[in-house]
């Protein structure tokens, strides 16, 4: 991915938002596949992420991942961006055939928290990458990563640094992961839940001001 992050936008953090984005949508297609994979086992039926329909299966990674790029933008930021900010009770709403969006209506009482946090974290997420090319770029770059570079590590925290460093940014911005033995162990002690607000103090900050 090297020379392909920025694409155009010159916030760094814009950047690692937008793979964040992308990273997620690959997310839902890799649970999709261990879901089938355990229903083609087992014979058991499961409860799918993505909509059966043509439209809804055109919306997973490994189905647009390796088409024409204009192909893919459209299918990112006209269904699947648009389909992740509507999520609902673990599932993608699908479309009619005229590109309307079908909204999932809530039928788990015990979704509903969890189906606003989501949507509250998701309101304001925005579609920023601006060519088919550098998406298309992006997207080859992530897979190969995923495959071959960070498949057995913590591979969210591993990417986030390496963009970090192909951008420069983390010791200028001060941006550094927390091992992840420490977040387990800070989870498991706090048991945070989706309306928890989290204060992060910045350890650069406090350090300066000892320092001084």
């Amino acid at each position: 991915m090297d020379g392909h992050l920025g694409g155009g936008i010159t916030n760094p953090l814009t950047v690692i938002e937008q793979l964040t984005y992308l990273m997620f949508i690959y997310s839902l297609d890799d649970k999709e596949l261990e879901t089938e994979d355990f229903e083609q086992m087992t014979g058991e039926k499961m409860n799918k992420i993505f909509p059966q329909s043509a439209i809804g299966q055109s919306m997973r990674w490994s189905k647009f991942k390796n088409n024409d790029p204009r192909y893919i933008y459209d299918v990112i930021s006209q269904r699947v961006f648009p389909a992740i900010k509507n999520m609902r009770c673990g599932r993608l709403p699908d479309f009619s055939e005229q590109g309307e969006l079908i909204n999932i209506t809530d039928d788990f009482d015990h979704d509903a928290q969890n189906n606003t946090a989501f949507a509250r974290y998701m309101s304001d997420a925005m579609f920023l990458i601006p060519t088919p090319q550098v998406l298309q770029k992006i997207i080859t770059g992530l897979d190969d990563l995923y495959k071959h570079d960070i498949i057995n590590g913590d591979m969210q925290g591993d990417l986030y640094e390496y963009m970090l460093s192909k951008l420069a940014t983390a010791g200028q911005n001060g941006q550094f992961r927390t091992p992840k033995h420490i977040r387990e162990m800070m989870v498991e002690l706090l048991q945070p839940t989706p309306d928890d607000t989290i204060c992060e103090i910045k350890t650069r900050y406090l350090i300066q001001r000892n320092a001084a």
